[in-house]
């Protein structure tokens, strides 16, 4: 049953063949006849076509536009290939001094602002210890003459003594802070507990 398939097709195939032989036995037989006929119908104009370009060419003189030409190649040959470009950039002696005085200026600046402000919160602090002092010896006028009698037969003894105190004052008051802290902390654990104990 494959052969016969095979044969048909194959018949049909050798059938378009001889089909396709034959057209082109007529194209190649009558494409001349045709070419012929064109050229001959078409001679006039062809000639009126190829009269016209000549008489456009001879409008034209050749040497005159190759002379130009000739000018453009050697207007194009001047014309340099590269064009440099300056892309460094330097600064000048003039904007050299010019940006260290503004540099050294704001780095003077900043200094005095930073030492102002040192000083003057220095002062403030000076300020309160004199205002402390002036009370005291207002208010307790044998306290006052007892320190400056002190103060002037031994400054640095009372000094070491003032400082001494002054940490003792300090980690007082820093224990006493994390003892507030701590009762803070228990009472709120208590708090927490009661809480939970009434939850349940």
């Amino acid at each position: 049953m494959q052969n016969e398939e095979l044969e048909e097709k194959i018949t049909m195939l050798e059938e378009l063949i001889q089909g396709f032989v034959a057209r082109m036995t007529v194209v190649e037989t009558e494409m001349p006849e045709f070419l012929k006929t064109f050229l001959q119908q078409y001679k006039e104009t062809l000639d009126r076509i190829a009269s016209r370009i000549e008489t456009a060419n001879k409008r034209y003189d050749d040497a005159k536009i190759q002379q130009q030409i000739d000018e453009v190649k050697k207007l194009v040959a001047t014309v340099p290939k590269v064009i440099g470009v300056k892309t460094s950039h330097h600064f000048g002696a003039w904007s050299k001094s010019l940006i260290i005085g503004v540099v050294l200026c704001f780095v003077v600046t900043s200094l005095s602002v930073g030492t102002a402000l040192y000083l003057n919160h220095q002062n403030d602090r000076l300020n309160d210890d004199a205002y402390n002092f002036w009370l005291v010896k207002a208010l307790y006028p044998e306290v006052s003459k007892t320190i400056e009698k002190k103060l002037a037969d031994d400054p640095k003894g009372l000094n070491q003594q003032a400082e001494k105190e002054i940490a003792k004052q300090e980690a007082i008051t820093a224990a006493q802070a994390q003892a507030e802290q701590a009762d803070k902390e228990q009472k709120a654990a208590k708090d927490n507990l009661e809480k939970v104990k009434a939850g349940k």
